[in-house]
């Protein structure tokens, strides 16, 4: 089974297509950190320090000239949907939005090869799930990050 096909994602249990998803955006953020104007670090990860420190923002923070912001990422099995459970950091990112940062949400729909990217302060309190269908898909991460001007 080759690697990141539709076949080998469905393998993974989710927490590992989740490590394998950030790796992948990892990999675009490290290429634009070439860039002088350019700067992004990972966040530690909470669930992974069992409960040693308190829940982060998000996974990383990034900045690029003027634009400045925490970026989520998730890897979803469905096709369009993003539970609320997945993201209950949405208070946090909108009271950072308020404070002037642009948070992203970005979503690797792992099992149709596509990528959205959601600003968080688009997504509205209180449902059980987003419909993700309106908004852009991309073929990578690396598209979708610089659609959205997060990366040179």
């Amino acid at each position: 089974m080759r690697k990141f096909t539709k076949e080998w994602w469905a393998s993974l249990r989710p927490e590992v297509a989740g490590k394998e998803t950030e790796t992948l955006v990892q990999d675009v953020l490290k290429v634009a950190n070439n860039h002088a104007n350019f700067a992004w670090h990972r966040l530690p990860d909470a669930k992974a320090a069992r409960g040693a420190m308190a829940a982060q923002p998000a996974d990383y923070m990034f900045r690029f000239g003027e634009i400045a912001g925490f970026l989520e990422v998730k890897a979803l099995k469905h096709d369009y949907r993003l539970p609320a459970s997945r993201l209950s950091q949405l208070p946090v990112l909108n009271k950072w939005a308020l404070a002037g940062n642009q948070n992203y949400v970005l979503i690797n729909h792992y099992m149709i090869g596509q990528w959205r990217i959601i600003n968080t302060a688009e997504l509205e309190f209180g449902v059980p799930s987003w419909d993700l269908r309106d908004y852009e898909v991309y073929a990578t991460p690396g598209e979708a990050l610089k659609v959205k001007g997060i990366i040179p």
